[in-house]
């Protein structure tokens, strides 16, 4: 499936370990299975998606 023209290409090349609620890991499957999307893409722009709009959990940056 082609990524969105709206941003740079991305690599999924980073493994990261998290422990989800089942229903939560049944449903990525699920959609996954649906859309022929993998599934860490799917999971990946999520969580970008969620970073997005919650950036007050990041760090402030810290000015000299």
């Amino acid at each position: 499936m082609p990524q969105s023209p709206y941003r740079d290409p991305f690599t999924l090349d980073t493994p990261i370990q998290v422990t989800v609620e089942k229903a939560v890991a049944e449903a990525i499957k699920a959609m996954s299975a649906h859309t022929q999307i993998p599934e860490g893409e799917l999971v990946n722009t999520a969580m970008r998606r969620f970073m997005a709009t919650h950036s007050d959990y990041f760090p402030k940056k810290k000015t000299k």
